[in-house]
């Protein structure tokens, strides 16, 4: 291959590398009322998980169990919020770990929260 044919083509496919990044917005763009949405699906999750624990908490011996019940009972919240963010241009796999450390945050928080429960229940 020609060297010059060469470097214009990976010329070429840098610009339509960047053009492709370009296309989707960042974190640092969000809108208000995106984070508004954040903040507000995030307080709905951590509920959701909160309501769904105490429900569970004289029926089930394992604060595992629960937690992980209670993620997948409330995981629509949270994938409403992915939707909504990838239609406000976001790339997809930036707000599924987005997302992602969303539920993980809230589910150590509920299972400390559960470990803690069921430790003072034992004394």
């Amino acid at each position: 291959m020609h060297p010059k044919l060469g470097l214009y083509l990976t010329l070429l496919l840098c610009l339509l590398s960047v053009n492709v990044y370009a296309e989707y917005k960042t974190s640092g763009q969000m809108t208000q009322e995106e984070y508004q949405k954040v903040s507000e699906s995030s307080a709905e999750y951590n509920e959701c998980l909160n309501e769904f624990a105490m429900s569970q908490l004289q029926s089930q011996p394992d604060a595992r169990v629960i937690a992980d019940h209670a993620m997948k009972e409330c995981a629509s919240h949270l994938e409403g919020l992915y939707n909504f963010l990838l239609s406000g241009n976001y790339p997809p796999e930036a707000m599924k770990r987005f997302v992602g450390s969303i539920s993980n945050k809230s589910a150590n928080k509920l299972l400390s929260n559960l470990m803690r429960y069921k430790a003072s229940q034992s004394q």
